[in-house]
């Protein structure tokens, strides 16, 4: 028993000096760079997602959320509601190999009553040749107008997600309509173009895309703003290589990614009609994220007022901590004068559009 006396105390005194030799988290000036939003809470894993909009994209979402198993409680709404019951029977006819999870469909946004995370996909497809993102912002707004109401009554501790075009300044109008707070009501806006923008610089370089690191901020279209100042692959920073780095006579032809990254979900879209798969994947990164109380740090949108000298109230994107509760933390990224210029050029772009909504 003395011996059993003697170890236990030895255990107890190792357990204590390693717990000591732990690293404290200390304050660093790098905080200051980290802007908390002040309304945030820890949510907690959300388990009910609903879907609004069973379309293409919509469609993709659902089977992106099912396969990475983010949640095991989805609502699938349409005003078409054969077209959300046939999404429904779809997934569920092959719901053994996904873990078994409860889908419904419904058309009047019933099913949707405490919805966890509420993702906009609804909304007006712009027509004509010359189409673009904000060519549907008023129908999408009229669509907005009758769901938003009915879909906060039902849910009104939901976090949304905004993917309906033109993202930004639909989640302007969300925020606007449902008296939402930022930090509960944004956009996957420009995490995708973020994507793009690390996929076309792996390509160049031959490394994987997942160890690059680069952020597009600004709108989520043509006045969208690549970071080249930022670029980062194995500890090494692309501008300090690299000369005249997408700027001046730029001899590697690197401007052309810039081009690239605004025009690439067009160029796919004229092929197929649409663009689905790469914003799908998108939206489920960013509602994995919004399930965990780690997070990630995603180049999202919401209410950036304040921010980068921004005066308006203006949804743009800008890298976030995304995390159970919403968006806890915006980082201001330290950019070169020209990049400043243009997320001000982008920043204008965005307060135009918002003014010619209709609430």
């Amino acid at each position: 028993m003395a011996l059993m006396r003697i170890l236990q105390s030895q255990v107890t005194s190792l357990t204590f000096n390693l717990y000591q030799q732990q690293p404290s988290r200390t304050k660093s000036n790098f905080t200051k760079s980290m802007h908390p939003m002040k309304e945030w809470k820890s949510k907690g894993r959300g388990l009910k997602i609903s879907v609004v909009g069973s379309g293409q994209v919509g469609a993709a979402i659902c089977s992106c959320l099912l396969l990475r198993k983010v949640t095991q409680n989805l609502v699938i709404m349409d005003v078409k509601y054969n077209l959300a019951q046939a999404e429904t029977l779809d997934l569920l006819h092959g719901s053994v190999l996904l873990g078994n999870p409860r889908i419904v469909a419904c058309s009047d946004g019933s099913r949707t009553k405490d919805s966890d995370i509420v993702v906009m996909t609804a909304g007006a497809r712009p027509s004509g040749k010359n189409r673009s993102r904000l060519d549907a912002m008023h129908g999408t707004m009229e669509i907005f107008k009758a769901a938003i109401p009915l879909l906060v009554k039902q849910s009104p501790n939901a976090i949304f997600v905004i993917v309906s075009n033109p993202v930004d300044v639909m989640t302007f109008a969300v925020q606007c309509l449902a008296k939402l707070p930022k930090h509960r009501c944004l956009t996957t806006g420009c995490h995708l173009d973020s994507l793009r923008f690390r996929y076309f610089i792996a390509e160049r370089l031959n490394v994987p895309p997942a160890d690059v690191q680069a952020y597009v901020i600004g709108e989520h279209g043509v006045s969208a703003v690549p970071v080249w100042s930022s670029v980062c692959i194995g500890g090494i920073q692309l501008k300090d290589v690299i000369k005249e780095l997408a700027c001046g006579e730029d001899p590697e032809k690197w401007w052309n990614f810039e081009e690239q990254v605004t025009t690439a979900g067009a160029s796919v879209g004229k092929v197929k009609g649409y663009t689905n798969w790469a914003i799908a994947a998108t939206c489920t990164d960013v509602v994995e994220a919004l399930t965990s109380d780690q997070g990630k740090i995603l180049c999202v949108g919401t209410d950036m007022q304040g921010l980068h000298g921004i005066e308006h109230s203006v949804v743009l994107s800008l890298p976030c901590l995304v995390k159970s509760g919403g968006i806890s933390h915006v980082f201001e990224l330290p950019l070169t004068s020209a990049e400043q210029e243009k997320l001000n050029a982008s920043a204008e772009s965005l307060i135009d559009a918002q003014c010619s909504l209709k609430f």
